[in-house]
């Protein structure tokens, strides 16, 4: 992740452009380690924000930001899986700490929409959990959005934070996946990303983009159960019910 890569994603972001709707188009392109680079594409609006694989692609997630339910759709089952936020109040296993610390002053590297990006090292209990390149006031809205859905996952993730084996209690893991979900984002829109194994680069992204009429549409025939339902064995795929209904 050196300053080369960081002008590369700087250029590539100075293509976004504005057209007519006011919906916030993000591409990012991600890689983890032992599988192909792939891209996520990111839509928002002031109702939804949706996940999928770029152009072309029939599956995808998608958030309804009043009722903080996310849609898991699948077109080639024909199948919607529901996550809904919990309200629930876990505790960690042990004490976290946090601390950030910013590296370097990255005066090289272009600005975006004249704000200067700023590199971020996040840390839990002295272990170093993600390096982030973000910029303050690009996408508010986005950034937003993000935090909401990252916030619902959160929930969900709390309410199996107790049969968490012990030796999967690792500090970065409880902090980003539980208990602060949203804190990579505290300093914008990050532009990169990187931890061990895994890294994502945003490569563009239009302030306002024109989508599909069905863009941000659940469909209601699709075959539907919740995770929880699914976790306590509810759901009978072979004949698409949910068990006890």
């Amino acid at each position: 992740m050196n300053m080369k890569r960081y002008l590369i994603v700087s250029a590539l972001l100075l293509v976004g452009c504005q057209q007519a709707a006011q919906t916030h188009y993000i591409l990012y392109m991600e890689n983890e380690e032992g599988i192909d680079p792939f891209q996520t594409r990111v839509f928002v609006s002031k109702d939804f924000i949706r996940f999928d694989d770029g152009e072309g692609s029939e599956n995808y997630v998608l958030m309804d930001r009043a009722s903080k339910k996310i849609y898991s759709v699948n077109h080639d089952n024909k199948t919607v899986m529901i996550l809904e936020e919990k309200q629930i109040s876990a505790k960690p296993p042990f004490e976290l700490k946090y601390a950030v610390k910013q590296v370097g002053d990255m005066k090289e590297a272009p600005k975006i929409n004249g704000i200067q990006p700023i590199h971020y090292q996040l840390s839990t209990n002295d272990q170093v959990c993600v390096d982030v390149v973000s910029v303050e006031g690009l996408m508010p809205e986005a950034v937003q959005a993000f935090k909401e859905f990252q916030m619902v996952l959160a929930s969900d993730s709390a309410t199996t934070i107790n049969n968490l084996p012990a030796d999967m209690q690792d500090p970065c893991v409880l902090s980003m996946s539980t208990f602060a979900p949203t804190r990579h984002l505290e300093y914008g829109l990050p532009l990169q990303e990187w931890k061990p194994g895994y890294s994502r680069s945003l490569m563009d992204y239009k302030l306002a983009y024109q989508t599909a009429a069905d863009t941000f549409v659940v469909p209601k025939e699709y075959f539907s159960y919740t995770v929880q339902e699914f976790r306590d064995g509810k759901v009978d795929m072979q004949n698409r019910k949910v068990i006890g209904e």
